[in-house]
């Protein structure tokens, strides 16, 4: 195995570890780590600039986030994940895409979209929750016309992590941080993994 992918699997077992436990500040140090940690392995692999910017954003949204899923810096957090999902689409659309699976996947998509509008459509606020999911809808569609079986599992794993903390921040279920980061820590693995073996 890579030696800076080991490092990133101790981390994110220190990590999930530390959070299971309630030390907070070890906690957050480590969720910081991590993203950094896959930039190291992006440059070793070769040239992604387009990814190493996607993980900054998604180290500084990591960093927002550590206040938890309310008030201001949330805000920022999600602006920052917003940011990195647009800069994993342009790598993704510059690799090429079947438009025709992309298309499917989109439309099938929408199914789970409509839900959500119904679900909290007319909620305040809810207009950002809204815009951040068709832009996450967006990068999965783009990335099932990739047909990357890394990518696919790895970008529904990062929705599964996003509504869990939808639900937490909206106060419709209280999730445990630790299947949030599980899942999100995966979901960023398996993105590297699949963008760097096409």
């Amino acid at each position: 195995m890579n030696n800076i992918l080991l490092v990133y699997l101790v981390i994110s077992f220190a990590h999930l570890s530390f959070r299971s436990e309630g030390y907070q500040f070890l906690g957050n140090l480590t969720k910081v780590l991590l993203m950094p940690t896959l930039m190291l392995f992006l440059m070793q692999q070769g040239d992604y600039p387009l990814l190493l910017a996607a993980l900054l954003f998604a180290t500084i949204g990591d960093a927002l986030l550590t206040k938890g899923n309310q008030g201001t810096l949330f805000l920022w957090g999600m602006a920052s994940f917003a940011v990195c999902h647009i800069f994993y689409g342009i790598h993704v659309l510059s690799l090429g895409v079947d438009w025709i699976l992309t298309a499917i996947a989109f439309a099938g998509l929408m199914i789970p979209y409509s839900l959500l509008y119904r679900l909290i459509g007319k909620q305040k606020g809810s207009a950002k929750y809204l815009a951040y999911t068709m832009l996450l809808f967006l990068l999965a569609s783009l990335l099932a016309g990739l047909a990357s079986l890394p990518c696919i599992i790895g970008i529904l794993l990062f929705i599964i992590s996003d509504t869990m903390i939808g639900m937490d921040s909206l106060a419709m279920k209280h999730v445990n941080d630790t299947s949030i980061m599980g899942s999100y820590i995966l979901a960023q693995l398996l993105l590297v993994l699949g963008f760097t073996a096409l």
